[in-house]
């Protein structure tokens, strides 16, 4: 009877600790050249430039090659994570566990305007000391749009 409880108590701790909740994702984002598109900061894109994941997720950078990279913004990088500096690469997965607002850039094309926000858990750990010091005139606009998401998103959450 003892050897029954064992058996029923074991299995049970594996349920509460061994997996039952939500498997980690991966995401990925492709880095494109679209020479048919109408505006330069389409033509050198993040896709998707923009996505709101959970705490132990991965993003998966596909086509980090040529001149494509993908690199850390300073100012928009949550205290305590790992800076990202990815070149010549086909595929890099990236691991992103704390929570906040992470800022990416192209080091080429970073001037024509391919940035990057990924928002992990929530923006809250870091939203305040956003800075946009290291951002061309051109990316501020599109981290006027992707901050723009942002904000919906939380206001539905």
């Amino acid at each position: 009877m003892m050897s029954k409880f064992r058996s029923i108590a074991f299995c049970m701790a594996c349920m509460i600790w061994g997996g039952t909740g939500a498997q980690a994702e991966v995401h990925d984002i492709d880095q494109l050249i679209d020479l048919s598109a109408l505006t330069p900061e389409e033509v050198y894109r993040f896709s998707p430039d923009y996505l709101w994941i959970e705490p132990g997720d991965s993003v998966r950078f596909l086509n980090s090659t040529g001149n494509h990279t993908v690199t850390s913004l300073e100012g928009m990088w949550p205290e305590g994570a790992g800076l990202v500096d990815i070149e010549h690469k086909p595929k890099a997965e990236v691991l992103l566990e704390i929570p906040g607002i992470y800022g990416f850039r192209c080091k080429v094309h970073g001037r024509h305007g391919m940035y990057a926000l990924v928002v992990v858990g929530s923006p809250e750990s870091n939203i305040d000391q956003i800075s946009y010091d290291k951002v061309s005139g051109v990316g501020r606009v599109i981290f006027e749009r992707l901050f723009a998401k942002m904000q919906e998103d939380m206001a539905r959450r």
